[in-house]
């Protein structure tokens, strides 16, 4: 037996059940009644349930099949904890044998939620990591969950993870196991072309970010050895197979996403940008996601941001940062994105990543650094320490990462030059 510090070992895991294909949702109630549950809770938002057919086509499809099925339409945008306990309250004692996660990641993540907290009941803060929660591990399995995206982004459809926002602290936390990864993903297209042009850009964006931080996280091989195989980490860092469903989502989002931003009944780029959110949401979901979503955290909570837009607008800064860490790889985030390398060093070759991403901000409307949504140099120390919270992403970083680092990215996001 080798006796080795590091750990040679990666996992790699996501929901057992993806179905995807244009009018896929049809089947729901197919796939509802393969659970053998006979009561079942849709949960979505205002906004799909009032102004879209699809929750009562959902609720009719499965209730044709002999199963109750139920809508709660109390999700809010960015869910805080106050309206997930409102979802938890309204399921609570109710008797649901499954979930199901309608809409963009806020109604997934809430599903998860209320499927954990009425499963097993606790404080919030128990289960969130160290050092701002306890830590404590979900006790056993869950209900089952589907998830059905009306977004192309997220990625919370096949994440172990739900992000809520907790006002007392001022920022947003995630609580991670892989007891919450859902039961089966329902991909379709069609559900994705009532996106106003704005919501295809910061979930756009949010996807492109989570495939370049898989492919830039830490990489598994540079882990410490667990004591045991259960103590490994659901964020592995990256590897060969995230890595090969990174740079395809990567390939996906730079050829269509400004596409379905102009035309959102462009069913080819509305296709293809839910196949690649997908697959980024693969990819991060078992490398990890760090410093753009650590920074995300703070500037999202404080500006109501789209999450998207608040993972996004530090992305450029924080390329730059990484590129000494893994020069080859950012040379091919800019070739992937369509950046010319020819003639130029890995390490020329690399900066371009940045540029390619400050380019497509800008096609897609989307704000020129953290100054343009309402901060300020004076605002960085504070985003700075509540960033230092998120130590579960910042550990994934490919490059050791301190305080004045911190300070650098943000002080460089305030505005890019375009």
């Amino acid at each position: 037996m080798y006796n080795l510090v590091v750990d040679n070992i990666y996992l790699f895991r996501t929901v057992p059940y993806i179905k995807f294909g244009i009018g896929a949702t049809d089947e729901i109630g197919y796939d509802v009644e393969k659970l053998k549950v006979s009561k079942v809770l849709i949960v979505t938002d205002k906004f799909i349930n009032e102004k879209t057919s699809l929750p009562s086509r959902v609720k009719q499809s499965i209730e044709e099949r002999g199963i109750k099925a139920e809508i709660w339409d109390g999700v809010e945008p960015e869910p805080s904890y106050s309206s997930v306990k409102e979802g938890i309250k309204f399921a609570k004692d109710k008797g649901y044998e499954a979930f199901i996660g309608l809409g963009g990641g806020s109604s997934i993540d809430t599903a998860k939620a209320i499927n954990l907290f009425t499963t097993y009941p606790a404080d919030v803060y128990d289960y969130i990591g160290p050092p701002i929660g306890k830590g404590m591990k979900i006790p056993g399995p869950v209900k089952p969950l589907i998830a059905i995206p009306t977004t192309a982004g997220t990625g919370s459809e096949v994440s172990p993870v739900f992000v809520i926002s907790l006002p007392e602290i001022k920022s947003k936390v995630g609580i991670s196991a892989d007891e919450l990864r859902p039961t089966q993903v329902i991909l379709d297209p069609l559900n994705t072309i009532s996106m106003p042009p704005n919501v295809t850009a910061s979930t756009g964006i949010d996807a492109l970010m989570h495939a370049i931080e898989a492919y830039t996280a830490k990489p598994y091989y540079t882990r410490l050895k667990p004591k045991t195989p259960l103590e490994r980490p659901v964020y592995m860092g990256s590897n060969p197979t995230t890595d090969t469903l990174a740079e395809k989502a990567i390939e996906l989002i730079g050829k269509y996403l400004r596409r379905a931003f102009v035309n959102g009944y462009d069913l080819e780029a509305r296709c293809n940008m839910l196949l690649a959110a997908n697959i980024a949401g693969i990819a991060f979901t078992n490398a990890g996601v760090h410093v753009p979503h650590a920074m995300s955290f703070p500037i999202g909570y404080r500006k109501h941001l789209p999450h998207g837009v608040a993972v996004g607008v530090c992305g450029p800064s924080f390329l730059d940062f990484a590129v000494p860490a893994l020069p080859e790889k950012h040379a091919r985030i800019a070739q992937l994105l369509g950046e010319k390398i020819d003639g130029l060093s890995i390490f020329e070759a690399g900066l371009k990543a940045s540029e390619a991403l400050i380019k497509l901000l800008k096609d897609l409307n989307l704000p020129n650094g953290i100054s343009a949504v309402g901060f300020s140099e004076k605002d960085i120390p504070e985003l700075v320490e509540d960033t230092l919270k998120q130590q579960r992403l910042l550990a994934q970083s490919p490059r050791p990462i301190s305080k004045q680092d911190l300070e650098q990215i943000f002080l460089k996001s305030l505005r890019y030059e375009v």
